[in-house]
């Protein structure tokens, strides 16, 4: 999907145009502690965040005040870990409004291919406090093999020999992990995998169209984004060999049309991610968007009202890809396949396949930055996770897949001071973790009413 194109925007707490210097000791007092390892609820619980980082976690009688700190009362309200999209192509101010992602509690992002320059800077700049936005990881380019139709901004790594010198140069700029794409075959893939262990990266992305899951996983892939089973995993050579090939609007709903959940081939494939210990980042809200299309709902969106008008047209004109159009003939097989991949996704779930929250986004409507998130976990519960487990796929799983779980994910000490306070219990209900009443990132605490004003007001102001 084309990208949407906003100017930047760079938002503080109350309204404020910038974040105001605060003082050096943060206390949340009398809130209600979602521990999402141990799905226990500590009440009365403080929080002293010195800086970017948790100083203490304890109970309200165990605690004295710091001198000067200040004090924020939560009582009656839950606290959780700032959320994670394992899945978001937001790369820089100029181009997404990134103060949306805090605004609804997401305090950090995982951008799985883009313009390294561009990351690069972005990342630095958050860092630094010239923009207000999510922590970014990213992989930088994605890594192809000869393609039908070349995808933008990608590395070609067609020889053993590019694989490896590909791999190399991310790692010197400095990625977080490396992304594969659809037409890389098995010789480059073995290299890629190899090269980057050496680097101390994970190998993430979709499964290639030359191979099967189960022998991407076999080679080494650890991260795997969208639900991408081929035809030759499940089907006969001759099946396969015709759908497989075709542009993705078509293939994935004739492929699950025809995979039978119940067979020994798909019990055996979610047995061995399960074994492996590989992190699936289904992506169920853009699946939603392709598959159960509605491209008129979604520029009627009422999120769109943070999005000037001709921002929204734009992204409906790039919206229109061949590669995502979905035959009339296909509309009804292609709900029936999105609820077989939710019913997929259950049953990694349910083996122990650590599962992801991830969007594909930014665009329009349910895509928009943040929102977007919520949908996914909405999605995640649909497809029989628990509130906890769908929080733990934004969280603490999404931390692992990072490889930063000792400093994200959790609330914890020493761990950075990234949190999101809540009006109701996200344990009972996955669309309270929508409730937000206060978000906390890098150790500032923002309102997010005047973050979304903010932004809403900016979306008038241009043409």
């Amino acid at each position: 999907m084309k990208r949407l194109l906003f100017l930047s925007l760079v938002l503080g707490l109350a309204g404020m145009s910038r974040a105001q210097p605060g003082p050096a000791t943060l206390v949340l007092r009398g809130g209600i502690l979602v521990d999402v390892a141990s799905a226990k609820e500590i009440r009365d619980s403080v929080i002293v965040i010195q800086g970017e980082r948790i100083e203490q976690v304890g109970a309200v009688g165990s605690w004295t005040a710091p001198q000067g700190a200040q004090i924020v009362d939560v009582g009656g309200k839950w606290i959780i870990p700032g959320l994670i999209d394992s899945h978001a192509h937001a790369q820089s101010a100029e181009e997404t409004p990134l103060a949306l992602y805090l605004a609804n509690g997401v305090t950090t992002i995982r951008n799985p291919g883009g313009n390294i320059t561009v990351l690069r800077m972005t990342r630095e700049r958050l860092a630094r406090g010239e923009l207000l936005g999510p922590r970014l990881f990213f992989s930088g380019p994605l890594l192809d093999g000869m393609p039908p139709v070349w995808p933008e901004g990608s590395l070609l790594v067609d020889t053993p020999q590019r694989a490896r010198s590909a791999v190399n140069f991310l790692a010197d700029q400095g990625v977080d992990f490396v992304k594969v794409y659809n037409n890389v075959k098995e010789p480059e893939l073995k290299v890629i995998i190899e090269t980057a262990k050496e680097r101390g990266l994970p190998v993430a992305g979709h499964i290639p169209r030359s191979m099967t899951m189960t022998r991407a996983v076999e080679l080494g892939m650890t991260r795997l984004e969208h639900i991408r089973v081929t035809g030759r995993e499940m089907l006969s050579p001759e099946e396969a060999a015709k759908i497989d090939p075709l542009p993705l609007g078509t293939r994935e709903p004739m492929l699950w049309q025809r995979f039978d959940l119940e067979s020994e081939k798909m019990r055996a494939l979610v047995e061995r991610l399960a074994q492996s210990k590989v992190f699936l980042d289904p992506t169920l809200v853009i699946a939603e968007q392709t598959e159960v299309p509605n491209l008129e709902a979604e520029r009627k969106d009422p999120n769109n009202q943070y999005l000037s008008p001709a921002a929204v047209e734009e992204a409906v004109k790039g919206a229109k890809n061949p590669l995502f159009d979905l035959p009339p003939d296909l509309q009804t097989i292609a709900a029936e396949a999105f609820r077989k991949q939710e019913q997929f996704v259950g049953m990694c779930n349910h083996a122990g396949v650590k599962i992801l929250a991830g969007t594909d986004g930014p665009g329009i409507g349910s895509l928009l930055p943040g929102f977007g998130l919520h949908r996914e976990l909405e999605l995640l519960v649909a497809s029989g996770l628990s509130p906890l487990e769908a929080l733990r796929a934004a969280t603490s799983t999404a931390a692992q897949a990072l490889g930063k779980e000792d400093q994200l994910g959790t609330i914890a000490p020493g761990r950075l001071a990234d949190m999101v306070v809540l009006d109701a219990d996200p344990l009972e209900e996955v669309r309270n973790l929508q409730k937000i009443r206060l978000v906390v990132a890098r150790g500032k605490a923002y309102a997010p009413e005047a973050l979304l004003e903010q932004v809403r007001s900016q979306a008038r102001q241009t043409p």
